[in-house]
């Protein structure tokens, strides 16, 4: 939840920004975009975006034009160019052109990964192609996605590991389980966690309090102490078990806290950026967002101050803006920390695939990156503004 203070701007300030934008709605053409009113959007995906109407759901692309009709009872967004899509109460999956492609007969599903999806038959689980051809048995009480060509499956309350052609690496033995990462996966019995490679090896051992999947070369593990740190993935500690709280390494960094300050580490756990601040975000994109004296900035990699602690709240980089918020008033800055999209939006979402979601008078739609607004009917309505301007 964003974090607001009731710093108060000029007037004449605010009444030219909301004016200007108000202006630039108004100033498009019928060459753009049309999007529908009275619907909820999410982001784009694949090109296409996943809206909502009265309780039924469809698809939109780019250019405002039905890519699916807004008829289905649910759909997750699109993935793998695959989107899943309900009907009648049942689960099928169309394709990024809107065709249904899987017929509407599963109970449950899961997005595709690696071209394989898990679904749901009366109450096992198997996989299927993008054709729909099934490729693992309805055999599993339990199943999570393909990652690096395996997956894991439950059976009789036990997790193992299967390949993509249904033959078990390791039989079903573990009772808590993360997905493959970088060719190493946690597995956890009696409440002690350790790491399988892809060949079914115990390669580091189940002695640890806790553990987190392999990111960037470095797995977080607990001790009994609960206290974290990182081992490299000959099971090295790379890092000293001495922080209460931290996040996978990202980008080559990884944020941690010890009591109430937080800091960024390097892989070897040299201090990067000191406990000064009070809350530190994850790296994205190579920036860093950093909380202190109730205001956000943003910092680089080698803890330079990019962005001065000015910001109500500040989310992480995404296609190389970060949204920002002052006031109740939301926009986007860049690396460089210029307001390239003013704070004037009544709500606003992270940029994906050049487009971000906006609302503005009561209107959502979308913005690109040079600040070029899609609304509803192609418009915000006269009498609005007026109510604005008066």
């Amino acid at each position: 939840m964003a974090l607001r203070t009731n710093i108060t701007k000029g007037k004449s300030l605010i009444f030219a920004l909301v004016l200007s934008a108000a202006q630039t709605a108004l100033a498009q053409t019928t060459e753009k975009p049309q999007l529908p009113s009275g619907v909820n959007f999410t982001d784009f995906q694949s090109g296409v975006v996943r809206i909502e109407k009265n309780d039924k759901v469809g698809f939109l692309d780019k250019q405002g034009k039905a890519v699916a009709d807004i008829k289905y009872e649910s759909a997750y967004d699109m993935t793998e160019d695959m989107a899943a899509i309900r009907k009648d109460g049942k689960w099928g999956f169309m394709n990024k052109t809107g065709k249904e492609v899987i017929p509407f007969e599963y109970e449950e599903v899961q997005n595709f990964s690696q071209s394989l999806a898990a679904v749901k038959l009366g109450d096992k689980w198997g996989f299927i192609d993008k054709k729909g051809k099934v490729k693992v048995a309805f055999d599993y009480d339990k199943v999570l996605s393909f990652k690096e060509n395996l997956a894991f499956v439950k059976q009789e309350g036990k997790w193992g590991v299967i390949d993509t052609k249904n033959h078990f690496v390791v039989k079903p033995q573990f009772d808590k389980v993360e997905s493959f990462s970088e060719g190493l996966a946690m597995v956890a019995v009696a409440g002690k966690y350790g790491f399988i490679d892809a060949k079914g090896n115990q390669v580091i051992p189940m002695v640890h309090k806790g553990a987190k999947s392999f990111m960037g070369g470095r797995a977080a593990v607990k001790n009994d102490a609960k206290k974290w740190g990182f081992i490299d993935a000959n099971n090295n500690m790379v890092v000293a078990q001495t922080y209460d709280e931290v996040d996978n390494f990202a980008e080559g960094l990884a944020v941690v806290r010890n009591r109430d300050k937080w800091k960024v580490i390097d892989k070897t756990g040299s201090d990067l950026v000191a406990s000064t601040y009070d809350f530190i975000q994850g790296v994205s994109e190579g920036m860093i967002i950093v909380y202190a004296n109730k205001k956000f900035g943003v910092i680089d990699k080698t803890g330079k101050e990019i962005v001065p602690l000015k910001y109500d709240n500040l989310w992480g980089y995404s296609d190389g803006y970060a949204r920002a918020i002052n006031n109740g008033k939301y926009g986007y800055i860049d690396k460089t920390g210029q307001e390239v999209i003013p704070l004037i939006y009544d709500d606003a979402y992270n940029f994906s695939e050049g487009l971000a979601r906006i609302s503005l008078f009561g209107k959502s739609g979308f913005i690109n990156k040079s600040g070029r607004e899609v609304f509803p009917d192609n418009q915000l309505s006269k009498g609005v503004i007026s109510s604005v301007t008066d």
